[in-house]
């Protein structure tokens, strides 16, 4: 990853500092590979590419627009149409 690319995922850690489905529902465990790990640990977290719609193609861009901290687990298991949709509105609050 580029450097430009570096500090929109390092923004993204720091704007949410929370895996985003924690702050969804606080009752939401993080893992990594099966390791469970605080919602807040930012060297575990990953960064989700979320599209502006639901349409298929190619992936979000790598901005902070499109761009949330998710807990590995949760990024690979790749979250439901309910929760992008979720999503989408938590980074119209966030990056208006």
């Amino acid at each position: 990853m580029n450097s430009a690319g570096q500090l929109e995922r390092q923004h993204v850690l720091d704007r949410d500092r929370f895996c985003v489905l924690f702050i969804r529902d606080p009752e939401h465990a993080c893992h990594r590979m099966g390791f469970p790990h605080r919602p807040s640990n930012k060297r575990l977290l990953t960064v989700e590419h979320v599209k502006d719609n639901a349409m298929m193609g190619k992936r979000a861009p790598s901005d902070r627009r499109h761009m949330v901290a998710m807990c590995f687990d949760s990024n690979v298991a790749v979250p439901s149409k309910a929760m992008r949709e979720w999503i989408r509105e938590y980074l119209r609050r966030v990056e208006p």
